[in-house]
């Protein structure tokens, strides 16, 4: 699904789309790089089968150490959801004490219709704003759990009104945890800060002016990774603002001096600019300050 899905696109031309690009030139901090790097944990544990399963008060955990921080700090499982949506919407609410912080994560691509609810370009009107229009597989995804999860997420916060509200999630995982964040700050929860990893594009002109205009975005690329230049600019498609890009190699450590803060919802400074999408550059889009998506299956089932 994904070869056809990338072949299909690699003869539609992005330079269509011309848009200003502007540099913010100011430095990642190390204590905005030691948050980076454990928010990721946190979307990578939305990939382990036993977190988007997981039952009421189990502790997120990820197998082959890929979310030692999350663990150490013993949050909980709220809310486990997957299987139960024509777009196989998969993630958790979870609980952190420690940090006081309430996490809504989104899983990324692993099942069929994931894939499916990925390739479904046409816009559609997600009445966030007026002229809002978002891509219709990642807002299908969203609104198909939106009415439980909210409805957990709601008591939740009310049972720990003093708890922060994050949102979070790799790739697919992105994409839906842009368009929840846009909603849930609509919707009583106007503080949401988003974590997006490997986003891929999923609003038009004004609901990307929308969302960004909310505030407290945080969508990341890594070099060349092809999942954030789709779907291309020229269907119409543009990203949140700002872009924080990685400059660093596949499975290097990365420095806050390897970030690259830029502004625009096109930016020819960052990801957009290293040419069209490519099934080659696929190692970049799994390597976010550490592999993602590593706690995934290998296959790619129907249902789970």
């Amino acid at each position: 699904m994904r070869l056809i899905f990338l072949l299909s696109l690699s003869a539609i031309s992005t330079a269509v789309y011309s848009a200003p690009s502007i540099l913010q030139n100011r430095d990642v901090s190390s204590d905005e790089l030691y948050q980076f790097k454990f928010w990721v944990q946190y979307a990578a544990a939305a990939y382990c089968y036993d977190d988007y399963t997981a039952k009421f008060g189990n502790s997120v955990s990820c197998s082959d150490d890929f979310c030692p921080q999350v663990e150490a700090t013993g949050a909980k499982i709220v809310y486990a959801f997957s299987n139960t949506t024509s777009t196989d919407t998969a993630g958790y609410i979870a609980r952190d004490d420690t940090n006081q912080v309430i996490i809504l994560a989104f899983r990324g691509s692993y099942s069929a219709r994931n894939w499916i609810a990925d390739i479904e370009f046409p816009y559609t009107d997600s009445g966030l704003c007026d002229g809002c229009e978002a891509e219709l597989g990642f807002w299908s995804s969203w609104i198909k759990v939106r009415d439980p999860v909210s409805s957990i997420l709601n008591k939740t916060v009310n049972a720990y009104p003093d708890y922060e509200l994050v949102v979070t999630g790799h790739s697919l995982g992105a994409g839906i945890a842009t368009l929840a964040a846009a909603d849930l700050r609509g919707s009583g929860h106007p503080s949401v800060t988003l974590f997006a990893f490997a986003s891929p594009r999923v609003a038009n002109p004004a609901l990307a002016d929308y969302i960004t205009a909310q505030k407290n975005n945080y969508r990341f690329t890594h070099i060349n990774d092809p999942v954030p230049k789709l779907p291309l600019l020229a269907m119409g498609y543009v990203h949140v603002s700002p872009e924080y890009y990685i400059t660093s190699p596949n499975n290097v450590t990365v420095t806050a001096g390897d970030i690259e803060v830029l502004e625009g919802e096109v930016n020819w400074e960052g990801n957009t600019g290293t040419g069209a999408p490519s099934l080659t550059d696929f190692p970049a889009h799994h390597w976010y300050f550490e592999e993602a998506d590593g706690c995934k299956g290998s296959e790619l089932p129907w249902k789970i």
